[in-house]
């Protein structure tokens, strides 16, 4: 994409690219996702709300902030790529024909190869993450959104954003790749996670035992590993944490809770006077 070299002003103009591509696409989504569901449109689905409670404004400030940091060290990967690429010492397979490599079949099937390759990438660095030796130095800070909003999803001490990041560089080292698909795979892992850390349970009732909707995530079950801290380790997919036992026994159960809540929750008049407190008690 760019070929300008290794200019001080092509790279500052690359990396200026990574930082506006990042930040024009995070916080707007994450932003109008909470501004919608806890502000907004707050008491029309409270039946929605996994935990019941809210968090306090000041938690939300600092997810917004550390997310800036995870913005930056996300950029700084596509940066560092393209410098290595200049050098030489990596060469990544990203390309622009359409027609190249048989084209809209193959476009969607690097889509899929990527997403696959995301999803076991983040399962086995999250555990690594988890270790007694890693956990309070790099995942505790992302951890400390107990009871997640939106804009916690890219809430990442530097380092484990580096490490959630990275996945992408061995992927486009190996496999040519078209750089509209491989951005639509970002978008989507992007909205996935705000998704799955928006505190709120959109899927309908039997999602989590269907017998192929189960081998798919849901909001509830990132919210258990939140609130749980060892378990429930995926991402999009349920398939790492059921062929390795390390689903929390009760996740189909506190599903089928969060949904039958939802159900027979009594409707709520619109009130957004207070929008992150409930029953006038804040977290």
């Amino acid at each position: 994409m760019f070929t300008c070299g290794l200019a001080l002003a092509c790279v500052s103009q690359v990396s200026a690219y990574y930082v506006f591509l990042n930040i024009i696409r995070y916080y707007p989504i994450a932003g109008l996702m909470f501004v919608f569901f806890y502000i907004w449109k707050k008491r029309s689905f409270l039946k929605y709300k996994i935990q019941e409670k809210f968090p306090q404004f000041d938690k939300v400030k600092k997810e917004m902030a550390q997310s800036f940091v995870t913005l930056l060290m996300f950029s700084s990967i596509g940066t560092g790529v393209y410098i290595l690429n200049m050098l030489g010492v990596i060469k990544t397979q990203v390309y622009w024909d359409p027609s190249l490599h048989g084209g809209a079949a193959y476009m969607l099937l690097s889509f899929l190869l990527i997403t696959v390759w995301h999803e076991t990438w983040f399962y086995w660095a999250h555990r690594i993450m988890h270790h007694k030796s890693v956990y309070r130095y790099v995942h505790a800070v992302h951890h400390r959104s107990v009871n997640p909003t939106p804009v916690a999803a890219y809430n990442f001490h530097w380092l484990e954003a580096i490490l959630e990041g990275i996945y992408v560089v061995p992927f486009l080292i190996l496999v040519p790749m078209y750089y509209p698909v491989f951005l639509a795979h970002t978008f989507y892992a992007m909205i996935m996670n705000i998704y799955f850390h928006s505190g709120f349970e959109l899927y309908p009732k039997g999602f989590a035992r269907g017998k192929v909707f189960k081998w798919i995530n849901t909001s509830t079950h990132h919210n258990m590993h939140h609130s749980k801290f060892t378990g429930n380790y995926s991402l999009y997919f349920n398939f790492w944490d059921r062929i390795m036992g390390t689903n929390f026994p009760n996740y189909e159960d506190t599903f089928d809770a969060v949904v039958n809540k939802r159900n027979n929750y009594p409707p709520q008049p619109e009130d957004t006077t207070n929008p992150l407190t409930t029953s006038g008690k804040p977290i």
